[in-house]
């Protein structure tokens, strides 16, 4: 994540990043966070991505590979992302040789940033959705190509944790 921002600020570009704990997609732009939007998840947010129909919302480094028109998109606007990516591949192979996911899984496709948001609920495939006017201010500030950092969290687990006063983990 710190290295996506310190790209937008050597390149003087545009990049994404969601995290799933503060429920926000960031857009920052030459390195400086300039928009800040909420969000909504697939069902099991909380985990990470591991094959299709998990309802998982993925986490990792993904790029916008093309932009979606009102006209071809049930969800307002989209941008679609390049899940599943190379370390997804090799995730989901080295998890299902070890057994840990069915033999006949699948990987599955076509996360998205997407409008159709602002339910007050996770209701997702996978995907991060925006209220529509959020998804319409993002459709227009982001090219294709765009990198998209999607963490579980910014803050470590201490910064948390002392947020909701719970036991701190020693630094070892």
């Amino acid at each position: 994540m710190n290295t996506t921002i310190e790209n937008s600020r050597k390149n003087r570009s545009t990049a994404i990043i969601v995290d799933k704990f503060a429920r926000k997609l960031y857009i920052y732009q030459s390195g400086i966070k300039k928009h800040e939007f909420d969000t909504e998840f697939g069902k099991n947010w909380m985990g990470r991505k591991r094959l299709k129909g998990d309802k998982a919302t993925p986490e990792g480094i993904y790029l916008v590979k093309s932009k979606i028109p009102a006209r071809k998109t049930k969800y307002f606007r989209a941008l679609l992302l390049n899940y599943p990516n190379h370390e997804d591949v090799e995730r989901f192979n080295r998890d299902k040789s070890a057994g840990i996911l069915p033999m006949n899984a699948h990987i599955g496709n076509l996360i998205e940033i997407h409008g159709n948001g602002g339910k007050g609920t996770d209701w997702t495939d996978g995907c991060v959705a925006l209220h529509d006017s959020d998804m319409a201010k993002v459709y227009n500030l982001i090219a294709v190509g765009t990198p998209v950092v999607i963490v579980g969290s910014i803050l470590d687990f201490n910064r948390i944790a002392s947020n909701f006063n719970l036991k701190r983990i020693p630094k070892s």
